[in-house]
C-alpha cells in the first residue's frame, strides 16, 4: 500500500450477516493530506507531553479522513479555492444491512418508534430457532407479554432467567412509504441477538451495548403487516454485574430517501495561547439508490454565545456508496468558549441535505493534556486533580434500560459528591448518558467490557477489535470522552501484552486526538500492559493503597497515575454503613505522580458473583444502595471530595455566622480552581418551611490559597428558626459541601409497626429475639433510637438512618416497653407513646420494607432478606386494610419484588411477609401504599423559596422523583402590585439539583416565580406562585 493511501474497516463490523460472513465497509482515502488534518494528528513536539484537543457529540464510523480543507478553514490557505467543500470519495460494500451505532434518525423523514408491549417467551431448551417461532404464521397465542425496552430480570418469574428470550411484534407498513430507504434500528439488545423481519434472517449482533441496525427496504410488506421477532440471549456475563437480558434500549424503523447523512464528526483543535480554535466537520452521506445523485447540503455552526456560521457544500454520490465532505472553520477568540467540568459550554452543528430534518451534534472545545514528565493533567492548560465514582449503570427496578430519569439522578449524584472525572463505567453507555455527561461536565474514560482472565483479550480474537471500533465510531464526539480503555485488569491472560500494544494503536488511529488507555490491576509488575497506555490507569484495594501506588510509581516513573479503581471492601446494603473515608483518601494524596481516583463504586449492583455479601442479590460496595438512598458512607466521601478542605462554620448568633473555607492543598485530591462557586444559606422554620435566605458570589478560590472568609447573615433571630442549612454551590446549581445548624429538636416521628420473634428459622437460641420497630421519618431528625427494657427504658439503641430498628439478642416471653425518639444536634424529640412488645419464640419477624417505587401498571417492593428466607408473599388491595379477599403474589427473588397488571394512577395498599422452609410464616409487614405511575405526569415541584439579589435570584426547591427536568416561569410585578406582563421562561436540564441560579432581573423591583416538573409523559401542572422580593421576603398565594 502506498503511503498516500490508506484503507480503513469501518467500525461497524460487530454485526454478522444472515450468511454468517463478515463484513467490512472498504474506505479508500484520498492522497492529499492538508495541514489541517496533519494538526489533528499531530502530538506535540515537547518529550513527555501528549495533547488532545476536543471532540464532541454523536455517533460516527470512520476516522477522520487524510484530505485537505477547504472553504473557512485553517489559516485560509491560498490554494484553497472555492467551492468551500472538498469531497473524499469512499468505496463502500453494500450489504443488506448498515450498521447502526451510526445515527439515530439521520436524514429520517419518518421515524416510527416500536418501543411498547411485544410478544414474549423464554426458550431454555433452545428448540425456538427449529419450531419456527421466527416465522409470521407461527402462532404465538400462549405467549407472555413484556415491555420493550425492557428487561426480562425485572419480573419474578424471569428474574433468574438466563438464556434465549423471543421477542415478537406485528405492524403495518403505510403503502406510500415504498421508495423509501427503510432501516431497522436497534440501541442495545442483551447480548447476543437474531433478527428476522418477515421469516427472513436479517443477522445477528454481539454486543450488549452498541446500536445496529438492517437495512429492510426490500423486505417490508407495503400496506400490510410485518412481523419482526428478536432472539435475545443473556447467557454471557462480564464480570459482577447482573446479565439483564432483553431488548433493552428502544426500537425504531427510520424512512429516507435514497441519499441521507449517516453521520458528521466533528474535531476542534485549540490553540490556548492565541485562544482560538480550528473546528473540523466531516459529513458521510450514503446513496442507496442504483443511480448517482448530486445533493446540496449545509453544515449550520452556533452556539448560546452568539456564534453562528454556515458552510454550504455541494456533493454527487454514487450509486450504492458513500461519500465524505470534509469542511473546516476558524473560531476567534471572541467565538471560543471553552469546555471545563464547570463550565461545560455546547456548540451546535447542524447537517443538512435537501429538505430534509438536520442531523444536530453538539460539541465541546476543550484541550486536555499529559504531562508524564512533570506528572501534570492538564484541561484548558490549568493543572487539575480529579476525583470520581465508578457507576454501575443499573438498578433493581429498571435494570440496565436506563431511563432518562435514571441516567440523570445518577449523574447529578454524582456531581453532587463533587465527581469530575472517573472511569465511569466497564461498558458503552447509551447516547443519552454521554449527551448529560456533556451537559453537567463529568470526563470519563470510554471503556469496552473486556475485563479479567478473559480469552477476548487477544490480538486474533476479532471481538474485541469490532466493540472498540464501533464504540469509538458512535461516541466519536462527546466532550466528556477524554480516552478510549481497551480492557479493564486483564494483565493475567498470557495474551495481554500483544492485545494492548495492537488495541491502543488502533485507538489512537481511529481518534488520534484522545487518550489511548487500559485499566491494569498487574502494573505493579514488570513488564505490564500499562506501558502502552498514554495515562497510568490502575485499580488496587486494601488499606495499604498509597504504599501500592508508591510500587507502581517505581515500576513505571514515566507515568502519570490514576486510580481508577480504589476502596477497602464491600460494606453493607443499610443506611447506616459507613467506612473511614478520610483515612482511605488520606492514604494517596500529595503524591506528585497520582493525580486522581475514583472510587469503587457509587451504587451497589445486583449480582451473583462470588463473594456477594449480602442475601437480596445486593452487592453493596456502593455509597448510595440500589435504590439510590444514601448511605452513612455517601456524607463521609462527600466531604473527601468536595473542592475545598473544609468549610467550618463559627461565631453562631441568632442572626447570622461566620463561614470559613480551606482551600485544598496542590497536591491534594481533589485539587482544581474555584471559579464562579456561591455560599447560599437557607432559613427554616419551625414547620420546616423556607422562611428566608442568602447568597453571596465567592472570589476565586484556588489550591493552596489562604483560608476565605464570608459573613452570612439573617433576619428574626434564631428563636424562631428551626434550622439554617448552608451550601457551597457549584456554577452548576449543585451543592457540593453542606452543613446544617439545627436551632430546635426534632418533632416526634410516627410508629408504623412494633414486632417480635427470630429472623432465622433454626435459631432458637434463648438469647435470640428480635423486636423490630418501623416507622415514618420526620424532616429535621438526622437519626433515631429505641429506648426499652422489661420494666423501664433505660437501654436504648445506636442512632440509625434506617426507617426501621431492630432490638437484638433479647429474651424469648418476655414483655418490653419500647418508646422512638428523634435525634438531631441541637437534641432529642419527644419519646413516642410507650408500647408494649411480647417476644414470641414461635414468631417471626416480617421483612423490612426498605424501599418502594410506583411503575407502569405495577409497583416494585425493595426488602431486606435473611440468608434462609425461602419464599415472599405480597398482599395488595384498593381499600386500606381490606385484605379479606386480596390477592397474593409469591415469589423466591431475593430483594425486590414486582406487582403487575394494575391501573396506573389508582392508589394501591399492601402488606409483605416471608415464609421459612416448613411452612414457617412471618407476620404481616406495616401497610404501605403506592399508585402506580405509567403514564402520569409528574407532581409539580414544591418550591421553597426564592433569594433575591439586586439583579439575581436563586430558586430553592425539593426535586421530584423521575423527573428529566423543570420549567421556571417569572415576571415581574408593579409598584402598584400589577403583573401585566406575560411569563418569562426558562428550561432548566437538571433532574435532581434542588437549586437554580438567575440572572439580569431588574433591581428593586419584585418578581413572581413559578415551576413544573417535566418527565417522559408530559409537564405537571405549576407549584403556587410565590413573590420574591431583594433579601427573599416570600409571599406565597
Amino acid at each position: 500500500m502506498s503511503r498516500t493511501t490508506r484503507i480503513k474497516r469501518c467500525a461497524d463490523v460487530g454485526v454478522r450477516s444472515s450468511k454468517s460472513r463478515w463484513f467490512v465497509h472498504s474506505i479508500l482515502f484520498l492522497p492529499k493530506a492538508g495541514s489541517f488534518l496533519r494538526q489533528l494528528s499531530a502530538q506535540s513536539n515537547r518529550p513527555g507531553v501528549y495533547e488532545y484537543p476536543a471532540v464532541l457529540s454523536r455517533k460516527h464510523c470512520t476516522d477522520i479522513a487524510s484530505a485537505t480543507p477547504s472553504g473557512d478553514c485553517l489559516n485560509e490557505k491560498k490554494q484553497l479555492k472555492k467551492p468551500y467543500w472538498k469531497i473524499v470519495l469512499t468505496k463502500l460494500l453494500i450489504i443488506t444491512w448498515i450498521v447502526c451505532g451510526l445515527v439515530s434518525g439521520a436524514s429520517a423523514q419518518n421515524t416510527t418508534s416500536l418501543n411498547g408491549t411485544w410478544s414474549f417467551r423464554t426458550d431454555p431448551n433452545g428448540r425456538g430457532e427449529s419450531a419456527g417461532w421466527f416465522r409470521p404464521d407461527y402462532t404465538a397465542a400462549e405467549w407472555d407479554s413484556l415491555p420493550v425496552p425492557g428487561n426480562w430480570d425485572l419480573r419474578n418469574e424471569y428474574a433468574h432467567y438466563a438464556g434465549k428470550g423471543w421477542y415478537r411484534k406485528t405492524l403495518s407498513i403505510p403503502a406510500n412509504l415504498k421508495g423509501k430507504t427503510m432501516r431497522l434500528c436497534f440501541e442495545a439488545v442483551y447480548h447476543d441477538s437474531k433478527v428476522w423481519l418477515n421469516g427472513q434472517l436479517l443477522g445477528t449482533n454481539n454486543s450488549g451495548y452498541l446500536p445496529f441496525e438492517f437495512d429492510v427496504t426490500s423486505l417490508l410488506n407495503y400496506g400490510g403487516p410485518n412481523t419482526i421477532v428478536v432472539c435475545a440471549d443473556n447467557t454471557f456475563r462480564r464480570g459482577a454485574i447482573w446479565n439483564w437480558g432483553g431488548i433493552r434500549r428502544p426500537v425504531t424503523l427510520e424512512a429516507t430517501e435514497a441519499v441521507r447523512i449517516v453521520r458528521q464528526h466533528i474535531t476542534p483543535i485549540v490553540d490556548l495561547a492565541k485562544r482560538t480554535a480550528v473546528v473540523g466537520v466531516k459529513v458521510l452521506l450514503q446513496n442507496h439508490g442504483t443511480t448517482p445523485e448530486t445533493v446540496q447540503g449545509e453544515v449550520s455552526l452556533s452556539a448560546p454565545n452568539g456564534y453562528q456560521k454556515k458552510l454550504p457544500f455541494t456533493a454527487t454520490v454514487p450509486p450504492k456508496q458513500t461519500q465524505e465532505v470534509v469542511i473546516s472553520t476558524n473560531l476567534t477568540s471572541k467565538q471560543v468558549h471553552l469546555w471545563h467540568f464547570d463550565d461545560p459550554f455546547l456548540y451546535t452543528s447542524a447537517v443538512t441535505i435537501r429538505t430534509d430534518k438536520p442531523v444536530i451534534d453538539r460539541f465541546g472545545v476543550r484541550k486536555v493534556e499529559v504531562d508524564n514528565r512533570n506528572y501534570a493533567f492538564r484541561l484548558n492548560g490549568e493543572p487539575i486533580r480529579p476525583m470520581g465514582f465508578n457507576l454501575v449503570p443499573d438498578d433493581r427496578t429498571t435494570g440496565n434500560t436506563l431511563p432518562l430519569w435514571r441516567i440523570k439522578e445518577d449523574i447529578d449524584k454524582l456531581k453532587e459528591l463533587g465527581a469530575n472525572m472517573a472511569r465511569l463505567t466497564h461498558l458503552p453507555l447509551p447516547k443519552e448518558a454521554l449527551d448529560y455527561l456533556d451537559e453537567r461536565g463529568i470526563m470519563t474514560f470510554a471503556e469496552i467490557p473486556l475485563w479479567g482472565f478473559d480469552v477476548l483479550a487477544d490480538k486474533d480474537k476479532p471481538t474485541t477489535t469490532e466493540w472498540l471500533e464501533r464504540m469509538i465510531a458512535r461516541d466519536f464526539n462527546h466532550p466528556a470522552i477524554i480516552g478510549w480503555s481497551v480492557g479493564n485488569e486483564i494483565g493475567d491472560y498470557p495474551g495481554t501484552m500483544n492485545y494492548v500494544e495492537l488495541a491502543t494503536q488502533l485507538a489512537r488511529k481511529l481518534d488520534p486526538n484522545r487518550l489511548a488507555v487500559m485499566v491494569s490491576h498487574t502494573a505493579q509488575r514488570k513488564p505490564d500492559a500499562i506501558q502502552f497506555s498514554d495515562v497510568g490507569l490502575i485499580n488496587k484495594y486494601g488499606k495499604n493503597l498509597g504504599q501500592l501506588a508508591d510500587q507502581i510509581h517505581t515500576q513505571h516513573p514515566d507515568k502519570v497515575l490514576f486510580y481508577t479503581e480504589y476502596g477497602y471492601g464491600q460494606l453493607q446494603e443499610n443506611l447506616d454503613a459507613d467506612v473511614d473515608a478520610k483515612a482511605m483518601v488520606d492514604s494517596i494524596r500529595n503524591r506528585p505522580y497520582l493525580i486522581g481516583g475514583s472510587l469503587w463504586t457509587f451504587n451497589d449492583y445486583r449480582s451473583s458473583y462470588v463473594g456477594t455479601k449480602e442475601s437480596t442479590e445486593n452487592r453493596p460496595w456502593g455509597v448510595v444502595d440500589v435504590f439510590r438512598q444514601p448511605k452513612k458512607a455517601w456524607y463521609s466521601f462527600r466531604r473527601e471530595t468536595a473542592p475545598v478542605r473544609s468549610m467550618a462554620v463559627t461565631n453562631v448568633t441568632s442572626n447570622g455566622a461566620t463561614v470559613v473555607f480551606s482551600p485544598r492543598r496542590v497536591l491534594d485530591l481533589p485539587a482544581y480552581t474555584l471559579n464562579g462557586y456561591r455560599l447560599v444559606w437557607k432559613v427554616l422554620d419551625r414547620n420546616g418551611r423556607f422562611a428566608q435566605g442568602g447568597f453571596t458570589n465567592l472570589p476565586a478560590i484556588r489550591p493552596g490559597d489562604n483560608p476565605v472568609q464570608q459573613t452570612v447573615q439573617w433576619s428574626n433571630g434564631a428563636a424562631t428558626s428551626d434550622a439554617v442549612q448552608i451550601a457551597l454551590v457549584s456554577p452548576l446549581n449543585y451543592a457540593v459541601y453542606d452543613t446544617t445548624l439545627y436551632f430546635s429538636k426534632p418533632k416526634s416521628p410516627a410508629v408504623l409497626a412494633a414486632t417480635s420473634g427470630r429472623t432465622e428459622q433454626n435459631d432458637i437460641r434463648p438469647n435470640s429475639a428480635v423486636i423490630r420497630v418501623t416507622f415514618a421519618p420526620v424532616p429535621t431528625a438526622t437519626g433515631y433510637k429505641l429506648r426499652y427494657g422489661t420494666d423501664n427504658l433505660s437501654n436504648e439503641t445506636a442512632p440509625t438512618a434506617n426507617p426501621y430498628i431492630d432490638i437484638p439478642k433479647l429474651t424469648f416471653d418476655k414483655t418490653y416497653q419500647v418508646a422512638l425518639v428523634a435525634v438531631n444536634p441541637a437534641g432529642e424529640s419527644e419519646p413516642t407513646a410507650v408500647r408494649s412488645v411480647k417476644t414470641e419464640q414461635d414468631s417471626y419477624v416480617p421483612p423490612a420494607i426498605q424501599y418502594v417505587e410506583p411503575a407502569d401498571r405495577g409497583f416494585f417492593v425493595g426488602y431486606a432478606t435473611q440468608v434462609d428466607d425461602y419464599l415472599f408473599q405480597i398482599q395488595y388491595t384498593t381499600k386500606s386494610g381490606d385484605y379479606a379477599n386480596a390477592p397474593i403474589l409469591q415469589s423466591d427473588t431475593k430483594g425486590v419484588l414486582f406487582i403487575s397488571n394494575l391501573t396506573n394512577g389508582q392508589p394501591y395498599f399492601f402488606r409483605l411477609r416471608r415464609l421459612k422452609h416448613n411452612n414457617y410464616q412471618t407476620a404481616w409487614s406495616e401497610e404501605r401504599t403506592v399508585t402506580p405511575d405509567g403514564g402520569q405526569l409528574p407532581t409539580a415541584p414544591q418550591v421553597q423559596g426564592v433569594i433575591r439579589q439586586p439583579t439575581e435570584a436563586i430558586v430553592c426547591f425539593e426535586p421530584v422523583k423521575k423527573a428529566t427536568g423543570y420549567v421556571l416561569e417569572y415576571r415581574p410585578v408593579s409598584s402598584a402590585g400589577t403583573t401585566t406582563d406575560a411569563w418569562t421562561k426558562v428550561s432548566i436540564n437538571v433532574a435532581q439539583s434542588g437549586y437554580y441560579h438567575l440572572s439580569g432581573l431588574a433591581k428593586n423591583t419584585p418578581y413572581q416565580f413559578r415551576m413544573a416538573a417535566l418527565n417522559a409523559n408530559g409537564q405537571s401542572d405549576f407549584s403556587p406562585v410565590i413573590d420574591a422580593h431583594y433579601y427573599a421576603e416570600v409571599r406565597r398565594n
